[in-house]
């Protein structure tokens, strides 16, 4: 996940480099996109009421989604986004229906490749990652629920075929990791000192709106 966060560094310092002299008349005041994609976890998250590995795999690949807002002046964008994963299995007498919801502000650069329509956008941001998972075992609830901090980098390749309507493909990463989490089962409620790691890699195609 390291490798990937500073590939898309220095993906965005390169191009911003190459494109410091651009110019264009497409200087919209703000822009939105929405994407949908199959989302990866490199790490192969367990699931929190079974720690097969086995099982890990079936939680490590599922739908992803996020939508972002952005107020742009020039090539300089600053918005928020909101990003989710969700995934379910079922192994033996338990299962897991796991959700995480990731929100923060984001800043970043777009890119126009000249008059041709296509371009580049990189932003980066900081916030929170909330992970809820309502499962069970052995017939009864088993809810677990976690909260901590985490980071971003995106990368997109956008064409717009209208003024203001164009397509979006996005490689999306995210780094967050739980030191802890609570669990109810049976009517308590404990909390487990155990890491989880929530990392998140994704590659989505979606619209952008532009304004």
């Amino acid at each position: 996940m390291k490798r990937i966060l500073i590939l898309f560094f220095f993906c965005g310092f390169i191009t911003s480099v190459f494109a410091q002299e651009a110019e264009t008349s497409k200087r919209h005041s703000f822009l939105a996109f929405v994407h949908g994609s199959y989302g990866i976890l490199p790490n192969k998250t367990a699931g929190l009421t079974s720690s097969s590995s086995d099982y890990a795999k079936e939680l490590s690949a599922s739908g992803a989604w996020n939508m972002q807002a952005y107020w742009q002046h020039r090539m300089l964008i600053v918005g928020l986004m909101y990003s989710g994963y969700a995934a379910s299995g079922e192994l033996e007498q338990s299962s897991d229906n796991i959700l995480t919801t990731y929100i923060a502000p984001q800043i970043g650069m777009i890119i126009p490749f000249g008059e041709s329509g296509f371009g580049m956008v990189f932003n980066g941001g900081f916030g929170g990652m909330w992970l809820r998972n309502n499962g069970f075992q052995y017939d009864n609830s088993c809810k677990v629920t976690g909260s901590t901090f985490g980071i971003n980098l995106g990368l997109k390749f956008t064409y717009d075929f209208t003024k203001n309507l164009g397509i979006s493909l996005e490689a999306l990463a995210v780094n967050a990791n739980l030191s802890s989490f609570k669990k109810d089962y049976l009517n308590e409620t404990t909390k487990t000192n155990q890491p989880v790691p929530l990392n998140q890699l994704s590659f989505s195609l979606g619209l952008k709106y532009s304004l």
